[in-house]
């Protein structure tokens, strides 16, 4: 495209010196000039092209590579992500269940107890996550960014859940009515439970960024939407 805009500029600026110059000599000598930079011009360009493709090709594979090391590493993360969203259930269904008054004050605390410690485990093993060194400046930094989110997020879940865990336990339970002690702990829940993370601006700007022409990246779906 570029070589052909150059060779309607030069037939213009000929026609221009045609009907401008007097000497034919000179006018010869210009137009002789323009064709040898037109020849040189053109037979140099397919080993231009070439070289483009071949970078184009480079990159292409880099792309590829990147794109392999980020699903390994989310699809990790991915595990810890649906984990958190299991606990937080089972958080909602505990305290559910003692409002409901199918399981006694004693079991809610022994349950409670035992989610505390696996939420701790998985705050642990997110806390010790790390984007892949292997990854673009871009990539990383998103990638950073999408974990700072989650680590806020596995931390205010963890507290809310050991707090309740503390406000449940049978010998400083303040209240002796079921009732009571199930307003006393919702009251715990809904004070110190967590924003929703949401991590989708994150997600999408990585598969944007990792995107190979008219295809997309293999990212998953899963943890673009965040977690309640």
């Amino acid at each position: 495209m570029i070589i052909y805009s150059l060779g309607a500029l030069a037939l213009i600026l000929l026609f221009i010196l045609y009907k401008k110059t007097r000497s034919r000599k000179a006018f010869y000598g210009f137009t002789l000039t323009i064709a040898l930079a037109g020849a040189i011009a053109y037979f140099a360009w397919p080993a231009s092209r070439s070289s483009q493709e071949v970078m184009s090709q480079q990159q292409r594979y880099a792309l590829v590579q990147e794109q392999q090391v980020f699903a390994v590493w989310y699809e990790e993360y991915q595990k810890d992500l649906n984990e958190l969203d299991r606990n937080w259930q089972w958080y909602h269904h505990i305290l559910e269940s003692f409002k409901e008054d199918n399981i006694s004050l004693q079991t809610l605390h022994a349950r409670l107890k035992q989610l505390e410690l696996d939420s701790n485990q998985v705050k642990e093993r997110m806390a010790g996550r790390k984007p892949p060194l292997e990854l673009s400046d871009y990539t990383y930094d998103q990638t950073a960014q999408l974990l700072e989110k989650t680590n806020d997020y596995v931390n205010a879940q963890c507290r809310a859940i050991s707090l309740t865990r503390a406000a449940s336990d049978p010998a400083l339970m303040p209240a002796a009515d079921q009732q009571e002690q199930s307003q006393l702990l919702q009251m715990v829940m809904i004070k110190e439970s967590p924003v929703k993370l949401f991590i989708a601006d994150e997600v999408s700007a990585i598969r944007q960024q990792l995107e190979l022409p008219k295809e997309r990246s293999p990212l998953p779906e899963e943890g673009a939407k965040g977690l309640q």
